[in-house]
C-alpha cells in the first residue's frame, strides 16, 4: 500500500538522521520566547458579542488543538493592546496533571490564551519549525524534564525558567518536517482504527439486540 510504503521511507529518513552530527541540543529558551497568556483576573465572562476570543483549559486538547468554535468570547480590560495569538505560536499547559504543547493553527483575528497557558513564540521557524518543537515538547525525553522540574503538591505547575530551560534535540529543518508529516500520519492512523473498533462494536451490539428481537425476548 502506498500509505505504508511512505511511512516506511519517512521512519527510515528520520533513523539516519538520528546518527548525524547536525542534531544540535539546545534550551527552548535559546530557540524561542516564552510569555504568559493575558492575566484574566478571576473568572473568565463568556460574552457573546464580546470581540476577543480565549482558549482555555475546556477546550484545548494536546491531539485535538483548540476548538475554536466553542471557545469564550469576552472583552478584555484595559486600554493596552495584548499580543493577540497568531499562526505558529504554541500553547503550553503549565497547571494540571498533564503538561502538554498545542499549535495554535488559523486562530481567529482577536484571541489570546487563559492564564494557565504560557505562549511559546519559535525565533527563527526556518531553523526551528513551531510543529516540531510542540511535537518534541509532547514526546517522553521532554516529558520526563518535565516531571523533575514540576512544583506543586496538590496542583501541579511547571515556571517558566523550568520550560526555558527544557533540553531540545534540533535537527536540520527538513528532518523536522519529515518528523512532523510522520506524527501527524500515524494521528490520522490512530484516529481511524479507533473509528473501525467503534463502528465494529456498534455493529456486534446491533447484531445481540437482533438476536433478541427476532425470538421475542424482552432485554
Amino acid at each position: 500500500m502506498q500509505y505504508n510504503v511512505l511511512t516506511r521511507a519517512s521512519f527510515l529518513h528520520i533513523f539516519c538522521f538520528m546518527f548525524d552530527d547536525a542534531i544540535i541540543t539546545q534550551r527552548l529558551g535559546d530557540v524561542a520566547t516564552v510569555a504568559a497568556g493575558f492575566p484574566f483576573r478571576g473568572r473568565i465572562k463568556n460574552q457573546p458579542n464580546g470581540n476577543t476570543v480565549v482558549a482555555q483549559m475546556r477546550n484545548v486538547g494536546a491531539e485535538a488543538g483548540v476548538d475554536w468554535a466553542n471557545a469564550a468570547k469576552t472583552a478584555l480590560p484595559g486600554r493596552k493592546a495584548p499580543q493577540f495569538l497568531e499562526d505558529g505560536h504554541i500553547l503550553f499547559a503549565a497547571r494540571g496533571a498533564r503538561n502538554y504543547a498545542v499549535l495554535v493553527e488559523s486562530p481567529p483575528e482577536r484571541a489570546v490564551s487563559s492564564p494557565h497557558f504560557f505562549v511559546i513564540t519559535v525565533k527563527d521557524p526556518s531553523i526551528a519549525l513551531p510543529a516540531f518543537i510542540t511535537w518534541q515538547i509532547n514526546q517522553a525525553p521532554v516529558q520526563r524534564q518535565l516531571d523533575v522540574a514540576a512544583t506543586g503538591s496538590h496542583i501541579r505547575n511547571i515556571r517558566r525558567q523550568a520550560l526555558e530551560n527544557l533540553r531540545l534535540a534540533v535537527p536540520p529543518a527538513e528532518t523536522q518536517r519529515v518528523i512532523v508529516e510522520f506524527d501527524r500520519m500515524a494521528l490520522a492512523e490512530r484516529r481511524l482504527l479507533e473509528e473501525l473498533i467503534a463502528n465494529r462494536i456498534q455493529q456486534t451490539d446491533a447484531l445481540a439486540l437482533g438476536l433478541f428481537n427476532r425470538n421475542g425476548v424482552q432485554e
